[in-house]
């Protein structure tokens, strides 16, 4: 990725707009900007009844709701893109960092251990950020414009790969993994960010 985690996050940064408002009043507004600085909406919660079919914006508004099939989504909304889901993205990140624990001979349990922490961060974070139903509305709203396009999903790659090497780190917390060096610790986060950098450029590419 080759990039400062510090700025690379700024676009993603939590702390950059606060949950005032329910997900979909935000993210049926034209503009990308709610999306490029990572405004820290959540979709809103529905009954069991309901989920398959239409998303109630009155019912415990500010958690996340994963799409399902045949799930009625209101005007603006759009489906997760097939290949850039949190789960694709979750993969993205964990495929390059076991490689390399499997090629330097790491213990198998601890590196499940290590997956399973870096999954669950990272996870935690995408849904706190809605990433791939912003990633929808990002691919919808800039298929007309290859330029911007381009530009906006390498912003937007850049912080997703940055949420990657922070959930790399926080995964090695009481981790027998400290014991390696700095650098190789370093060298697992930045193979996590790239991976997830990556995929999300190529979804940038896709109708360029």
């Amino acid at each position: 990725m080759n990039r400062s985690p510090s700025a690379a996050s700024a676009p993603f940064a939590g702390n950059a707009l606060r949950c005032t408002k329910g997900f979909w009043s935000r993210l049926r507004l034209g503009s990308m900007l709610p999306f490029v600085l990572g405004a820290c909406v959540l979709l809103p919660a529905t009954s069991s009844a309901l989920q398959a079919k239409e998303i109630s914006m009155q019912d415990n508004q500010g958690q996340y709701q994963p799409y399902k099939p045949g799930m009625k989504l209101p005007d603006g909304v759009y489906p997760p893109v097939q290949g850039y889901t949190h789960a694709d993205l979750l993969e993205a990140a964990a495929k390059p960092v076991e490689a390399i624990l499997k090629a330097d001979g790491v213990d198998p349990t601890l590196t499940k251990e290590t997956l399973f922490a870096l999954a669950a961060k990272f996870n935690e974070q995408l849904e706190e950020k809605l990433v791939e139903y912003r990633l929808a509305k990002l691919d919808q709203e800039t298929k007309d414009d290859a330029t911007e396009r381009t530009k906006l999903f390498d912003q937007v790659a850049e912080s997703l790969g940055a949420m990657a090497m922070q959930a790399t780190t926080q995964s090695f917390r009481g981790s027998p993994l400290l014991n390696k060096s700095n650098d190789y610790l370093a060298r697992l986060s930045r193979s996590a960010g790239d991976g997830v950098y990556e995929l999300v450029v190529t979804l940038g590419k896709a109708k360029s």
